[in-house]
């Protein structure tokens, strides 16, 4: 997790303004849940609700992050996210609003709030021989950032025997399965999740990603295939496998413009794959722009 130096002098609270809002904020949320509450010095009950949010900051540890926002001072954000009564607090999780809640609420409500959101304090019972849950899973993401793949893997399996239905720990086992080809445990840890977290925005992202993983041809890379398709710019079949590669390395847009070119010339090549594999990547994308933006133009070449 990205540490800021904050007002209240704690990694897990932060002062927010226009330049670091998206870096925070959306990019942050990818991490763990971002909590941000708009205030105002003016508001009374900013000022009874603050202290509550710093209070649980601190409690769960890394949980979450809080993040304030001083709608005085950044009147445009808060005018851009619709912000029409203070305090208004707005939860983020993998890039999306996920919740939010408007008033000064007791300490039991926005507990409440939390835990319908699925974050829970760390425990405090052994809390030296067990670490927070969240501090596993970034510890084992940044083994897999380096390029260890089978360290972050083994990491998270033994996090896993130790608590086998918790969702952060096994949505990451499963993208960390994914990008190493064991595509059997991946879909394992989707189906492990718990009931209310199936349909979640990090569990579609998931399931597309293995969805797409599914019929890639690991043995080529990108380059190859591009040279390939450069040979033979006829074969759906490696412009297919092409598309899947590229979006699957990261570049989900050319991907993307791959599969379209596919359904646009070969509407039914393996039984409609390409219009599958692209609703698949909406999944990955979940609303970033550019799923309406090629959900239009899907429509439109179906149309």
């Amino acid at each position: 997790m990205k540490k800021h130096a904050s007002m209240a002098d704690s990694p897990y609270i932060v002062e927010l303004s226009e330049e670091n809002f998206m870096e925070i904020v959306v990019e942050g949320s990818v991490n763990q849940p971002v909590l941000v509450d708009f205030w105002a010095d003016w508001c009374g009950p900013c000022k009874s609700l603050m202290p509550i949010l710093e209070k649980l900051a601190t409690e769960y540890a890394g949980a979450f992050v809080l993040a304030k926002l001083d709608t005085e001072k950044y009147q445009g954000v808060a005018q851009q996210l619709g912000i029409r009564s203070l305090p208004t607090v707005k939860l983020f999780n993998n890039q999306q609003l996920v919740d939010e809640f408007s008033g000064a609420l007791p300490e039991a409500e926005v507990r409440a709030f939390f835990e319908k959101n699925g974050i829970t304090a760390a425990q405090s019972t052994d809390a030296e021989e067990a670490p927070p849950v969240n501090s596993v899973v970034n510890e084992a993401m940044a083994l897999y950032e380096q390029g260890n793949v089978d360290a972050a893997k083994t990491h998270l399996q033994a996090a896993q025997a130790e608590d086998p239905t918790n969702p952060e720990i096994l949505l990451a086992l499963g993208q960390v399965c994914v990008s190493s080809g064991d595509l059997e445990t991946a879909a394992s840890c989707l189906s492990a999740l718990p009931e209310d977290q199936q349909n979640s925005m990090a569990a579609n992202r998931l399931s597309g990603t293995l969805e797409l993983a599914k019929e890639a041809d690991t043995s080529k890379t990108v380059q190859t295939l591009q040279q390939e398709l450069a040979a033979q710019p006829d074969s759906s079949e490696i412009r297919y496998q092409l598309a899947i590669s590229t979006a699957l390395s990261g570049d989900v847009q050319t991907g993307m413009d791959g599969l379209l070119e596919l359904v646009q010339k070969d509407p039914q090549f393996n039984d409609g794959a390409p219009r599958k594999k692209l609703l698949a990547l909406f999944n990955v994308l979940g609303d970033d722009p550019l799923t309406g933006q090629y959900r239009r133009k899907l429509a439109t070449l179906l149309n």
